[in-house]
């Protein structure tokens, strides 16, 4: 009996370990939307949290211009800082977000994410980071899915989501605004949503709300499951100031944390019986 309950007692501190699933809040001129990030908990994606965090506890993500709203695509923000509350005469008035180092998906250089992203599909609400030339350019800017983005999943490219937009009324909002268009912008200039008077949208604060518990069991696959073990592959953040500020860690607990508990649990229930008999 004292084994099942040492077993048992075991595999359920393993099942209960939490990791934060934070959620970050984009107060913007036009209403609020929320970011859950890794709401899954897939360990894979940590850098990419720890990325978001980096930009939003530096404040870097405040006054950031929402510069792209591609009807039936993405609305894309936080690459450019907002100057002014109105559009400038020319995209390159807009001073680019300062960056930290960019997130390392592709560690061996083979042009390919090292890890399994059959699950991680750019679906509407998801939100991943923009990329250049390699899946290795992902730094500050972002984008919401607005539809079933297929041809971002593809492997020469892919842009691997790491969050939800549990609400899009706020990103719907944005969406139905009039746009402007710069000739020297690039991708990146076209479809900027105004508000009348070409006012631009932006960003005035974006901040950490909350930090809910994800069980390992709800991020768990079923073959994860069968052998009860995750790894977690490396990844971070593109051009680092000399004092970036540190990164946040909220690293899943190491297994023999679990199991010294599970012992000094059985150890104390043993020594209650033994006082009791």
């Amino acid at each position: 009996m004292l084994s099942r309950f040492s077993g048992a007692t075991v595999l359920s501190l393993l099942f209960v370990s939490v990791v934060a699933a934070q959620t970050v809040r984009f107060d913007t001129n036009v209403g609020t939307f929320d970011l859950e990030l890794n709401p899954t908990g897939n360990h894979n994606l940590q850098s990419h949290v720890d990325n978001i965090l980096a930009y939003v506890n530096d404040g870097r993500y405040d006054k950031t211009v929402i510069n792209r709203a591609a009807s039936g695509f993405v609305m894309q923000m936080g690459g450019f800082k907002a100057d002014s509350l109105f559009l400038p005469n020319a995209f390159s008035d807009f001073n680019s977000v300062s960056s930290f180092d960019p997130v390392i998906v592709d560690a061996d250089g083979d042009n390919l994410v090292d890890f399994d992203v059959s699950s991680l599909l750019n679906t509407p609400g998801t939100v991943s980071l923009a990329l250049s030339s390699s899946p290795n350019t992902g730094t500050s800017s972002f984008f919401v899915n607005l539809n079933t983005n297929s041809n971002l999943d593809s492997n020469n490219l892919r842009f691997v989501p790491f969050a939800v937009v549990p609400d899009m009324a706020t990103i719907d909002l944005i969406m139905s605004l009039e746009q402007a268009n710069y000739s020297d912008g690039g991708l990146a200039g076209d479809d900027v949503p105004m508000l009348p008077g070409q006012r631009i949208v932006f960003v005035e604060q974006a901040y950490v709300i909350d930090e809910s518990p994800v069980t390992m069991a709800s991020m768990m696959t079923s073959s994860d499951a069968s052998s009860a073990t995750a790894t977690t592959e490396p990844a971070m953040l593109a051009p680092a100031p000399a004092t970036a500020p540190p990164l946040p860690a909220f690293a899943v607990p190491e297994p023999s944390t679990f199991a010294l508990a599970a012992l000094a649990l059985l150890a104390a229930t043993t020594m209650k019986r033994r006082k009791i008999s």
